[in-house]
This record gives C-alpha cells, sequence and structure tokens, in this order.
C-alpha cells in the first residue's frame, strides 16, 4: 500500500518535510494505526499526534477511518490566534 502523508503547521518542520509517501505492506490501515506508525518513525511527533486533525483525500475523518492504497493522508495541527 502506498501512501501520502502531509504535514502541515510546525509538523512540518518536526518531520523535516511537508510530504512524505510511505510503501507499507499492509493491505489497509487506520488513522490510528498510521498515527502509531508515525510516532515510530518521527518521535518528534509522538506528543503532538494526540491533538492532530486528520484529513483523508481532503475530508476530515476520525481514528477509526480505513486508509487504502493512494489516499493522502493530511496532517492538521491545532491553531491558534488571538
Amino acid at each position: 500500500m502506498r501512501l501520502t502523508v502531509v504535514y502541515y503547521g510546525g509538523l512540518k518542520q518536526d518531520v523535516g518535510a511537508k510530504r512524505e509517501t510511505l510503501d507499507l505492506p499492509h493491505a489497509t490501515l487506520t488513522v490510528r494505526e498510521l498515527n502509531d506508525l508515525l510516532r515510530e518513525r518521527h518521535p518528534a511527533l509522538a506528543s503532538r499526534l494526540r491533538t492532530v486533525a486528520v484529513a483523508v483525500n481532503d475530508a476530515l475523518v476520525e481514528s477509526d477511518h480505513v486508509l487504502h492504497d493512494g489516499d493522502e493522508a493530511s496532517l492538521l495541527p491545532p491553531v491558534s490566534g488571538g
């Protein structure tokens, strides 16, 4: 399964890239499982992933959403301002 992950805000600094393509041995993967995989791959994200929203192919999804080959998962950190 090939999955593109796009990082927004401070997440891209933590990872060192705006996007990355993952080639995974899974046929499918949930968003929760993706977060676990990203914690292992990028330890700097570990504490931040708890508050990140995930959009798959431009639609916000829950952690039990199933990802499929060719999907694009965008990680959106909370935004604050004043």
